[in-house]
């Protein structure tokens, strides 16, 4: 039986759709039930509860599938979150066999200055380390959802500011929430569900909640389905006082016991986003707080963090504190568009380089901004505002159009990256001035709707990404990750990789990605006395790259953990994540992947064999494949070759089944041009279920191919 590789599809929101795929189908019929793995790593599936209030200590349970016995570890995202696994009870009568576990009990413990918001968070066991599972800091009191709420009449009483944590634990599922409020006041609520999904790897479907505020009548006052994406915030200033019902659901009335949330209500200041959302690091800057917090303050002075990037920040609203908001540090000369610029002939005056704020703010607004350009120097264009998975969350959904004098739209885009963001690279024909038009894709606006355009003469780059997420190692035993390097604007230079951070007894190969591939392998591997560890690293880029006025700097890039997402039919999908972590566990399935060969010199038109034998562990004896490439269902998504150099099916041994020995057959092409050294390794595969597996690394092998 072949094993099945998840596939790398290069997408952030498809995972909400199911893309059946009938081959897939037919293997996963053909797998289920036969693959199986003694070491499955733990897959978090959801928390319960879903929040937990800084300067507290919380009781959490984490649920999941697959094995979480042994878990002794749980690592957070960022500083201010610590957990203490709470051991199971010990049974009167040891088990035969070690018990499958599928939750875990923790003491979560935030720090009062912990920053509020979803945080990534693994938990490590002596089998693996888990998937990614998500948890909400909040300032506010937790309250845990009644059992039964499900109408008016059964409406639970909660007192505003405060938190539920929630479930929409089954079809048609309606939770009811009653509150006091006084005339005059201004409440707001906010969802997170579907945030706190987006990255939860075996999770087939997602929720989309929806929010219905009510009078204490019964009577609908306003509603919201989304805000946040798929999360909704609603928003609505009291007309009488007296009692009023909130209500979240499903929008389409569906329903699942992973479905958890948190629902954010209160009756203070609550800030969205400003406006600015960009400034200088250190800067103090005026900005206009948008959400119910620009009733108590509309505007106020705020210290733009030193760290350039997407930064939160949380807001002092007339003394008391807010929730924090997203904000943009740049470098680069910043300019704020002058209303009113909706004709070309009112065009805000900018320069180039410089960073560029503005806002969307009703339906059909345009936004246009003129510039002195000139002849054969490209610009780079790059609009912030509403990046699917991060904590760029603007209303806007932009579209960004270069236009000479006249009006004629010389170039136009409105998403790059499979997220719906606008990125354009424009390299004028004349000495003059041209004008940057901002619109929204649907002619939409409104106080949400801010953005930041990162104008800049372009220049060579890259951006690189690591497959998979998380390494699982057994003494003595190797695994290996795939990173892929897309270069920008002419960049052709090599990128050297280094690992971050790692735990005292994992060694990695070293890896510099040539200029004329983007893809690498990086093997890792623990000691023979290596002892159980978890450590979060971090997977980093280097290369020299020239500046468009001809000197060289030194840029480096942090790569995103591509944490791989179930998609219906045995494809793949993946998210991009925070944590890259590393973990060393009890002895593997496969002990070693020992290959005839660590260093090849191929002729143009020759082939070399490479003999294969693995060792298992000892009660291992399920089914195994080879393979040097990543790839799912034919596709390649991840591949070491260097150029020119590809395995002969036909005459490779890859499918192991029950045995131990195989082989592979590089050939290289009569065209092959020459390399020296690139490394590659033979995987192990097995299978943990019809679609998922977990693979073992031989050594690196040094491929080259010499001149004719």
């Amino acid at each position: 039986m072949r094993a099945i590789l998840l596939h790398v599809a290069d997408v952030a929101n498809s995972h909400y759709r199911c893309r059946l795929q009938c081959v897939g189908l037919m293997l996963a019929l053909i797998c289920a039930g036969s693959a199986r793995a003694q070491t499955a790593y733990p897959m978090i599936s959801h928390v319960s509860p879903a929040a937990v209030q800084r300067g507290k200590t919380s009781d959490v349970v984490v649920h999941g599938v697959m094995n979480f016995h042994g878990t002794y570890q749980a690592l957070f995202e960022g500083a201010g979150i610590t957990a203490e696994i709470v051991p199971p009870p010990v049974p009167k009568k040891p088990p035969a066999t070690k018990p499958v576990v599928n939750e875990v009990k923790l003491k979560v413990t935030v720090a009062a200055d912990a920053l509020p918001g979803a945080r990534e968070f693994r938990l490590a066991s002596s089998r693996g380390i888990s998937s990614i599972g998500q948890i909400v800091i909040v300032d506010h009191p937790v309250i845990v959802e009644a059992s039964v709420n499900n109408t008016l009449a059964q409406a639970q009483g909660i007192q505003l500011p405060c938190v539920v944590a929630g479930m929409l634990e089954a079809v048609e599922d309606v939770d009811y929430f009653k509150f006091e409020a006084k005339a005059g006041e201004t409440v707001t609520f906010e969802v997170y569900c579907a945030r706190i999904q987006d990255k939860i790897h075996d999770l087939q479907k997602h929720a989309k909640p929806m929010l219905t505020l009510f009078d204490g009548e019964g009577r609908e006052l306003a509603a919201n389905d989304h805000f946040y994406f798929a999360d909704p915030l609603l928003t609505f200033t009291i007309p009488r006082t007296g009692p009023y019902f909130i209500q979240i659901r499903e929008s389409t009335y569906d329903g699942d016991r992973r479905w958890t949330y948190a629902l954010l209500a209160t009756n203070q200041p609550h800030v969205t986003h400003v406006y600015p959302m960009a400034g200088n690091p250190g800067q103090m800057l005026e900005v206009e707080p948008v959400g119910s917090a620009k009733l108590a303050q509309a505007k106020m002075k705020i210290e733009i963090p030193k760290q350039p990037g997407i930064q939160r920040l949380e807001l002092n609203i007339n003394g008391q504190k807010a929730n924090p908001a997203t904000l943009i540090v740049s470098p680069l000369p910043q300019f704020l568009e002058q209303e009113p610029n909706d004709e070309p002939g009112q065009a805000t005056r900018v320069a180039v380089p410089g960073g560029i704020n503005g806002r969307i703010g009703k339906a059909r607004d345009l936004d246009h901004f003129i510039f002195t350009a000139k002849k054969g120097r490209t610009i780079q264009f790059e609009l912030m505002a509403r990046r699917f998975g991060t904590n760029l969350n603007s209303s806007l959904h932009g579209v960004l159009e270069v236009m000479d004098g006249k009006g004629k739209i010389l170039a136009a885009n409105d998403a790059t990256h499979s997220i719906k963001e606008a990125d354009l690279v424009f390299t004028p024909a004349t000495d003059g001035d041209i004008i940057l038009r901002v619109r929204d894709l649907n002619s939409k606006g409104g106080d949400s709707s801010v953005y930041f355009i990162r104008a800049d003469f372009a220049r060579a780059d890259f951006r690189i990404k690591c497959d998979p997420d998380k390494a699982m190692i057994g003494p003595g035993s190797s695994t290996a990750w795939y990173v892929q390097v897309e270069r920008t604007n002419g960049f052709a230079g090599p990128v050297n990789i280094e690992i971050r951070g790692l735990p005292r007894d994992v060694t990695a190969s070293p890896l510099t990605v040539p200029p004329t591939m983007t893809h690498g392998v990086i093997v890792l591997t623990a000691a023979a006395d290596a002892k159980l560890a978890a450590v979060n690293v971090d997977v980093v880029g280097k290369a020299t790259v020239k500046l468009p006025d001809g000197k060289e700097e030194v840029v480096e890039h942090r790569a995103t953990p591509i944490q791989e997402i179930y998609n219906p039919g045995g494809g793949r999908n993946f998210f991009g994540v925070n944590m890259q972590t590393i973990a060393v566990t009890d002895p593997s399935d496969i002990l070693k992947v020992q290959v005839s060969k660590t260093k090849i010199s191929l002729k143009p038109g020759e082939a070399v064999k490479i003999d294969v034998t693995i060792e298992r562990r000892a009660d291992y004896n399920e089914n195994v494949s080879l393979d040097v490439r990543l790839q799912h269902l034919g596709s390649i998504f991840g591949n070491p070759l260097p150029p020119g150099v590809t395995i002969e099916e036909g005459k490779s041994k890859t499918l192991l089944g029950k045995g131990s020995t195989g082989h592979i057959v590089l050939k290289a092409a009569a065209t092959a041009p020459p390399i020296d050294n690139v490394p590659i390794c033979v995987l192990a595969h097995v299978s943990i279920n019809f679609v998922v597996k977990v693979s073992y690394s031989s050594p690196p092998i040094l491929v080259s191919v010499t001149k004719k």
